[in-house]
C-alpha cells in the first residue's frame, strides 16, 4: 500500500493551477458550458466554451490538461474517456465558475452501458462533479450488471481519483475494476431503485480489483424494498468475478454509512487478503460486513450500530465470515432485537473459531440479549453502555463517562473519524471517535 499512498499524495497536489512554472506551458484547460457553449467554436476558452459532453470524445488530452465544466450546467448521456495523464501530471476533470456543481445523468443502459464516464485511460482526477438518476440494468446478466456505474473504470484503467463528487439516485455510483485508485470525500445518497430487478439492490461503490482505497465518503439511503430478498442494497460491494482481476489489499476507512441496507459485502469468490476496514461509522439496516469471501483482514476502531428493524424480516446480523483469520479490535458494537455480533444466524455459513477479537465493547440497547458478543469475551473486551453523547440524535461521539475511553489497544493509527489527530496515549479509545477529553 506504500505505493498507493505516494500516488494518492501526488494526485492530490496536482489539482488545476498547482503545476510548477516549467510545466505551465504544456497544460491546456478546456471549458464546457451546457448553457452558453457551442461545439462549433474553433478556439476553446473560458469565453468560447464548448457545449456538449460528446465533444470530449473528439479530443486527445495530454498529461496535465484540465477539463472544466461550468457550474449550473446539466449534461445528459455518456462517453468513453480514453486519454491518460501521468503520475506527475494527471488529467483533471472538474468545474469552474459560481453556482451548483455541474450535473451529469445517463439513464439509458444502451448508451455506454449507462455510464456517464466510462474510463479506459489512467492517471485521472474527477473532482467536484454531481451525478444523478443514472441507469439501472435491464440485463439479467451479472457481468453486464456489474458494468453499470455513473463512473466506471475499465480493468486497465489505473490510478484514478474520484473526490468531492455527489451521486444521487445512481444504482451504482462508482465502479472500479482497475487498480491503485482512490474514492474519497464523496457523497452517495437516496437510491431506492433496483440495480437489477429482482435480485440486485443499489450499491454506492463497487470494487473489482486490488490496491484500491475508499475513504472519507458518506452514504445514506441506499436500499430498495422488494425483490427476491425482501430488501437489498448497500454502501460498498467487492466483486471480482468477471474482469480477470483479483480483489485484495483494499483499505476502507473513515467513511459514514447511515440508513443503507448494509455497509460492506464481499462476494463469495473473492479470495484475497487484507480487506481492511477501520474508523468507519455504520448505522444501517442489515449487516456491517458480509465476508462471504476474503480472508486475513482487520476490522478496527469502527462504531457499528445495529438497532434498526430489519427491512426484509429475516436478516438480523452484524457479520458473516465464511473464512477465518479475521481480527476485530477497538470496535464498538451496539445491537438490539436479539442480535449477537459473532453469531451465524440466520446463515449456516460462518466461521468465528479463528477470529481474534480483543478490546471491543458490546452493548444491547433493548435488553433482548445478555450476551451481545455471542462468544466468550476476548482480552480487554467489555459488555457495557458506550455512553454516546446522544444515540437518539445519531451523535456517536463518546461522552466523558464512556467506558470506551482509554480502553482500546494501540494500533498505530493517527486520525479518528472526525479527522482529528489522536492523542498520544498508551491506550486509545474504542470506536471511530476518540474522546476529546
Amino acid at each position: 500500500m506504500r505505493k498507493l499512498i505516494f500516488l494518492t499524495i501526488a494526485i492530490y497536489l496536482l489539482s488545476p493551477g498547482c503545476s510548477n512554472a516549467s510545466q505551465k506551458s504544456k497544460i491546456t484547460k478546456y471549458y464546457i458550458n451546457s448553457q452558453k457553449g457551442n461545439d462549433a467554436n474553433k478556439v476553446n476558452s473560458i469565453n468560447t466554451p464548448w457545449k456538449s459532453l460528446r465533444k470530449l470524445e473528439e479530443i486527445t488530452f495530454h498529461p496535465g490538461d484540465s477539463i472544466l465544466f461550468a457550474k449550473n450546467s446539466v449534461f445528459q448521456g455518456g462517453i468513453i474517456f480514453k486519454s491518460s495523464g501521468s503520475i506527475e501530471n494527471p488529467i483533471v476533470i472538474s468545474s469552474y465558475g459560481d453556482g451548483t456543481l455541474p450535473s451529469f445523468s445517463n439513464s439509458c443502459q444502451d448508451e455506454v452501458n449507462g455510464n456517464v464516464f466510462q474510463v479506459s485511460g489512467s492517471y485521472l482526477v474527477f473532482d467536484g462533479l454531481s451525478f444523478f438518476k443514472c441507469a439501472s440494468s435491464v440485463s439479467k446478466n451479472d457481468k453486464s450488471i456489474l458494468e453499470i456505474g455513473a463512473i466506471f473504470t475499465q480493468t486497465g484503467a489505473h490510478n484514478i481519483t474520484i473526490k468531492n463528487c455527489e451521486f444521487t439516485d445512481c444504482p451504482i455510483g462508482v465502479n472500479i475494476t482497475g487498480q491503485h485508485s482512490l474514492v474519497t470525500g464523496n457523497t452517495f445518497k437516496d437510491c431506492n431503485r433496483f440495480l437489477s430487478n429482482p435480485d440486485w439492490g443499489p450499491i454506492g461503490i463497487v470494487i473489482g480489483n486490488a490496491y484500491n482505497e475508499i475513504s472519507y465518503n458518506s452514504c445514506s439511503n441506499y436500499v430498495n424494498i422488494g425483490g427476491n430478498y425482501g430488501a437489498d442494497g448497500g454502501f460498498i460491494e467487492l466483486d471480482d468475478r468477471f474482469f480477470g482481476a483479483k480483489v485484495h489489499d483494499i483499505k476502507i476507512h473513515h467513511n459514514k454509512s447511515v440508513g443503507n441496507m448494509g455497509f460492506l459485502e464481499v462476494e463469495k469468490k473473492v479470495e484475497g487478503d487484507h480487506i481492511d476496514v477501520y474508523y468507519n461509522l455504520s448505522d444501517d439496516y442489515q449487516q456491517f460486513i458480509f465476508y462471504w469471501g476474503g480472508n486475513n483482514s482487520k476490522i478496527e476502531n469502527n462504531t457499528v450500530i445495529r438497532t434498526k428493524q430489519s427491512l426484509n424480516g429475516a436478516v438480523n446480523t452484524v457479520f458473516t465470515m465464511r473464512n477465518g483469520n479475521f481480527t476485530l479490535r477497538n470496535n464498538i458494537f451496539v445491537v438490539a432485537n436479539g442480535i449477537q455480533v459473532l453469531a451465524t444466524a440466520p446463515y449456516d455459513e460462518g466461521n468465528y473459531s479463528h477470529v481474534i477479537h480483543e478490546n471491543n465493547l458490546y452493548f444491547c440497547t433493548d435488553g433482548s440479549t445478555d450476551d451481545p458478543c455471542g462468544k466468550p469475551l476476548g482480552a480487554g473486551e467489555l459488555v457495557a453502555n458506550p455512553c454516546f453523547v446522544d444515540i437518539t440524535a445519531g451523535n456517536f461521539h463518546l461522552s466523558p463517562e464512556s467506558p470506551a475511553i482509554n480502553s482500546g489497544k494501540s494500533l498505530g493509527y493517527s486520525l479518528d473519524l472526525d479527522n482529528v489527530l489522536l492523542k498520544k496515549r498508551t491506550n486509545p479509545g474504542m470506536g471511530a471517535y476518540e474522546s476529546k477529553e
